[in-house]
């Protein structure tokens, strides 16, 4: 349910299911789910958020340092469309 309210609306069958495998099955899936999960507290938060870019009604660019990854700057965008925000492609 996640992954479908998640992605972009225009998110190929095929590669939503390869996200979702990221996510799931694959052998790096618990360090995936931790890294994204840890990114969406982290913006939803606002820690580490440098700046946000966008006019932040259609669209929002978040800037910050990844919560568990050590010197890396993150850039993470997302689209309002139809009234629901989702991830950029």
């Amino acid at each position: 349910l996640f992954v479908s309210q998640f992605v972009p609306l225009d998110l190929s069958p095929e590669d939503t299911a390869a996200f979702i495998k990221d996510l799931t099955t694959e052998a790096e899936a618990d360090g995936q789910w931790k890294n994204l999960a840890s990114e969406i507290e982290a913006i939803a938060a606002g820690r580490g958020v440098q700046k946000i870019e966008g006019d932040q009604i259609t669209n929002a660019v978040f800037f910050f340092q990844h919560p568990l990854l050590t010197s890396c700057d993150r850039e993470v965008a997302f689209t309002c469309s139809r009234g629901e925000w989702r991830a950029e492609a």
